[in-house]
């Protein structure tokens, strides 16, 4: 069954798009992005991505982080989740970082390099997201998981810190 457009399609493109090929578990792969990066990657509640082949909706692990300085975001999801992969063109990667905002280009080098000096890392590399099929739906999904998580978070600092006229 066709998957139906209820909303505008997402033109946008991720600033970065990082594959990742590692033998170490998600969690110290996150603690090592950290620390020689300093992104600080927290875990999220994990995003749905639709698929097509089975159609229904798998939970990946999902790490999400703000940078003020220079007003991007990363997020970092499993490419497989219950046996299927986000993206099987590009099943030798194990995860991927996305970036979107504003960052420079020696900005994204460093990130990449930076993993890539991980021990445990076999491939960090950015992805031509023009060359990836099925890339679009993914991007669109995780603008959704996005404005969930921080929907969510607003309601609790509004729960634990509410309006004046409110109290």
């Amino acid at each position: 069954m066709a998957r139906v457009q209820r909303l505008e399609p997402s033109n946008d493109q991720a600033t970065a798009f990082i594959g990742i090929a590692s033998n170490l578990p998600i969690a110290q792969l996150v603690h090592f992005i950290n620390s020689k990066s300093a992104i600080n990657l927290a875990r999220e509640e994990d995003i749905p991505i639709y698929n097509e082949r089975t159609g229904g909706l798998n939970h990946h692990s999902f790490f999400y982080a703000d940078d003020n300085n220079f007003l991007c975001s990363y997020c970092l999801l499993l490419n497989s989740s219950e046996g299927i992969n986000i993206l099987p063109t590009h099943k030798q990667f194990n995860c991927f970082l996305i970036v979107q905002g504003a960052i420079p280009d020696e900005r994204i080098s460093f990130l990449i390099s930076s993993i890539k000096s991980i021990s445990g890392v076999q491939i960090a590399a950015q992805i031509k997201q023009e060359t990836v099929k099925g890339l679009t739906p993914i991007i669109q999904d995780l603008e959704l998981h996005l404005s969930d998580i921080k929907k969510q978070k607003d309601n609790e600092l509004l729960r634990s810190m509410p309006y004046s006229q409110d109290q």
